[in-house]
């Protein structure tokens, strides 16, 4: 009896360690793929996006300059295009949240009609753009050439 309770812990444990990766990964996943999507709206609209991150809510949310009135101040969310409603991530539910963001000395990232990566002051990237989640990921956006990708 006591064998099989220690052989059924030793799955449950190695069970719910995958689970924790495969949540990372999913969180990594979803990250990267909004990063990109609001880098090919700005390359298809010649219009900037920007990416905002709030570490402390686990959350990024996806923003499009609005065409009636251009510049970061009017910049409007992005909609979702399945849903219409604002695009918004929101991580750390499941327990994979974002642990740390660097993008120059700002917690947002902007991409001009290139889709090049700038910070939130609208200067190009000196260093790759970085965004930590919880297991160790991290999503990179690289500077010169706007390439996002996962460490």
């Amino acid at each position: 009896m006591m064998v099989v309770v220690g052989i059924l812990s030793g799955i449950a444990a190695t069970s719910l360690s995958g689970l924790s990766t495969s949540r990372q990964d999913v969180a990594v996943t979803r990250l990267r793929s909004a990063l990109i999507h609001a880098q090919l709206w700005a390359q298809g609209s010649g219009k900037p996006t920007w990416m905002v991150f709030d570490a402390a809510n686990d959350r990024a949310t996806l923003f499009r300059e609005d065409p009636n009135q251009p510049g970061k101040a009017n910049r409007m969310a992005m909609l979702d295009p399945l849903t219409r409603a604002p695009m918004v991530l929101q991580l750390g539910l499941d327990g994979a949240g974002i642990t740390s963001v660097s993008f120059g000395a700002t917690n947002e990232v902007h991409f001009d009609a290139l889709g090049l990566p700038h910070d939130a002051n609208g200067t190009p990237l000196t260093a790759d753009g970085l965004v930590g989640i919880t297991g160790g990921n991290t999503v990179r956006v690289t500077r010169n050439t706007g390439l996002v990708s996962v460490d």
